[in-house]
């Protein structure tokens, strides 16, 4: 199915970055579109361009979600909304870092797409999309994030198998570096979040919506598993070698 045989799409994490592109590009292509994020005043000025839906919602808050999206019939959900810290090291993490990783990347994805896919099957169309990153396909160094990208990626792998035969697809989109709101809250020091943007030219959040709205309009007969793009100057994978002891 092409974005023209679909009606409804939901797109988590739409108050910023790649969601917002997203929501663009869909209502665009004619979808009715829920903006799913907590920041209302955010959702209302998205809302007062595109026409979108906004959605107010904390996606760790489980019963909330369940809540919000009954009753919904949604045809593609773009499961966006993620977050990363820790990225000084796993023994720098703290707690409750480690704990918001978790419940928004693995858990708030996995439950968003419970929410929604039983009345895909029941329809026997629909498109699922779940943003991973290039951390949970190679190991970059970021150990937290890039374990719950990880699972993101795994579960990417596992239920493209159950959904065989249901008419729904599933993409796995899997970037690198793109220039989001993403570093603000990743790093706590400036110098640091300024060397991790300098050095190449970022993906723009529009570069990931395309490759989106590509998987999403590719014919019936296609799904596109997994999607990796990073930017030009940026080339995930290599091997660290260094003695014990040395500095």
């Amino acid at each position: 199915m092409a974005i023209s045989d679909y009606s409804t799409a939901l797109v988590t994490g739409a108050s910023s970055g790649i969601g917002q592109a997203c929501v663009r590009q869909l209502r665009e292509r004619g979808l009715r579109v829920l903006a799913a994020a907590r920041r209302r005043q955010r959702l209302d000025d998205l809302a007062a361009e595109t026409g979108c839906e906004p959605l107010p919602l904390d996606l760790t808050d489980t019963e909330a979600v369940y809540a919000a999206l009954a009753g919904h019939e949604i045809d593609v959900l773009v499961n966006n909304a993620g977050l990363g810290r820790g990225h000084g090291g796993f023994f720098q993490s703290s707690a409750t870092d480690i704990d918001d990783m978790i419940k928004l990347n693995v858990s708030a994805a996995f439950h968003v797409t419970r929410a929604v896919v039983e009345g895909m099957i029941a329809r026997r169309r629909g498109h699922i999309v779940q943003l991973g990153s290039i951390a949970g396909l190679y190991p970059i160094g970021f150990s937290v994030y890039g374990g719950t990208k990880g699972a993101v990626h795994l579960f990417s792998q596992h239920f493209r198998i159950e959904l065989a035969g249901s008419g729904v697809r599933h993409t796995e989109i899997c970037p690198g570096r793109v220039d989001t709101e993403f570093f603000d809250t990743a790093f706590t020091d400036d110098a640091e979040r300024e060397a991790f943007r300098a050095g190449l030219e970022l993906l723009r959040p529009e570069d990931v919506a395309d490759a989106i709205t590509f998987a999403i309009d590719a014919p019936a007969r296609v799904n596109v598993s997994t999607i990796e793009l990073t930017p030009t100057e940026q080339a995930p994978g290599g091997v660290v070698i260094q003695r014990t002891g040395e500095a």
